[in-house]
């Protein structure tokens, strides 16, 4: 059986400290817990689709150090496929500092490394797309996500992209706006956060954003616009979906996006349904990730279904 989903992004071990509270500048904050766990929102996103019984493969490239290590060794026994994932000799791999608050609030703070970002467009080509169903990037890098995009356009293989930062700080990663421009002018679908849709758009109105961005691109299966607490907006043909967000109590909201978008990934891409309903499976799954501790989801399709049925 091949694989289904081809994804290209990022990949870290993160370590995640449960705070009293987010520290203000000059503060404090006492930590209750701290554990070293692997992420990456690409990597979550894959394992998401993989609970969910789709082969999915990685591409990307890590250093030999500890964090990488551990890394492939996780992402091999989440069921990920890494034909494609390179090692560099003595090089660094990225990794994250996470703080969660009691309420499940978080702030990041992101050490790059030097291996992911070294991926370049000669590291990728044509036979990484056999069979795939779909090719997903959140663009870290960016250079090899356009190549292997171009050459999905050329096969009729969607591309989803996921702006999963804000512009400004994708250019501090080697993402020029042109490249940006490029990657969602291939984009069939694009999946957004709220920081990085407001300020690619230039408003502080989501409708706004949304319809903005939407229109200058026209994505082939919509534009989807993740709102935390406050649910999903989906621009497409159809108009516009509002989904609300199932209400839990959270403790942990780092990998819900990526939780997100491999539920809607699954529902749409491979279930085939609807886009509105789609999200809405998509939001059963970041719920579900927010009442556990970690950047990555844990649930099958069954468990996912209940919370819907409940819902219902």
């Amino acid at each position: 059986m091949s694989v289904e989903i081809l994804g290209l992004g990022a990949s870290a071990m993160d370590i995640v400290m449960q705070c009293e509270n987010l520290p203000k500048e000059d503060g404090f904050s006492f930590i209750h817990c701290e554990k070293l766990m692997p992420g990456g929102s690409c990597a979550n996103v894959l394992v998401t689709l993989s609970n969910m019984d789709i082969r999915t493969s990685l591409v990307a490239q890590l250093g030999d150090d500890h964090y990488g290590g551990l890394f492939l060794e996780d992402i091999k026994l989440s069921g990920v496929e890494t034909e494609y994932v390179k090692v560099k000799q003595g090089g660094e791999s990225l990794h994250t500092f996470i703080t969660v608050d009691k309420k499940g609030d978080k702030a990041i703070y992101c050490n790059l490394g030097d291996s992911l970002l070294e991926l370049g467009a000669d590291d990728v080509g044509s036979e990484m797309l056999k069979g795939i169903k779909l090719f997903y990037t959140d663009m870290f890098p960016v250079k090899p996500a356009i190549k292997l995009a171009r050459l999905c356009k050329e096969e009729g293989i969607p591309v989803a992209v996921n702006l999963q930062c804000a512009p400004s700080f994708m250019s501090l990663c080697n993402a020029s706006s042109q490249e940006l421009e490029e990657m969602f002018s291939l984009a069939d679908v694009i999946f957004a956060c709220r920081e990085g849709l407001l300020e690619l758009a230039g408003s502080d109105d989501y409708l706004s954003a949304g319809n903005s961005i939407y229109d200058k691109y026209r994505p082939k299966y919509g534009l989807v616009f993740t709102l935390g607490e406050n649910g999903a907006l989906v621009f497409g043909e159809e108009g516009l979906a509002e989904i609300p967000a199932i209400d839990i109590e959270a403790v942990d909201t780092t990998g819900a996006g990526d939780s997100f978008i491999g539920g809607f990934i699954y529902a749409f891409f491979i279930s085939k349904m609807t886009a509105a309903d789609s999200a809405r499976f998509a939001n059963a799954c970041a719920a579900i990730k927010c009442t556990q501790r970690g950047p990555r989801l844990k649930a099958s399709k069954e468990d996912i279904l209940e919370v819907l049925s409940r819902e219902a």
